[in-house]
């Protein structure tokens, strides 16, 4: 009787804990607030319009993703946005300091989107990884 009520125990909190991973897997909804993980590119809100970096890196200078971003952040008031080149989605970023050290990379944001104003509120950003599977 012991043993089946031990082993009953751990069938549930087995049970409880992969239920608690799942869940945190998946975006919360708070109205028209989600929070998650979203990937792209941290690239400036100018070149972000065409999806690519138009004028720095094509011209003579030849410089970077990096440097395009920031300079069309620092000299041509654009700001640092999040750029989704699968969905061709721009997502505004509320914080803007934290994307100045990944300007030109691809990377996970992690924070609440805002579908009203259609920005994350950033809690972290990371390099991105592809996982293999």
């Amino acid at each position: 009787m012991k043993t089946a009520a031990i082993g009953t125990i751990g069938v549930l909190m087995l049970a409880g804990a992969l239920f608690a991973q799942t869940a945190a897997s998946y975006p919360v909804r708070s109205g028209d607030i989600f929070s998650s993980e979203f990937a792209g590119e941290i690239i400036d809100s100018f070149c972000a319009e065409n999806g690519y970096h138009v004028g720095v890196t094509s011209g003579s200078r030849n410089t970077s993703k990096a440097d395009c971003t920031r300079a069309c952040v620092k000299l041509g008031g654009a700001q640092f946005v999040l750029y989704d080149p699968r969905t061709k989605n721009t997502y505004k970023l509320d914080d803007q300091r934290q994307p100045e050290a990944f300007a030109g990379q691809k990377v996970t944001v992690t924070g609440a989107y805002d579908a009203k104003t259609d920005t994350i509120r950033v809690s972290k950003i990371r390099t991105f990884t592809e996982h293999a599977l």
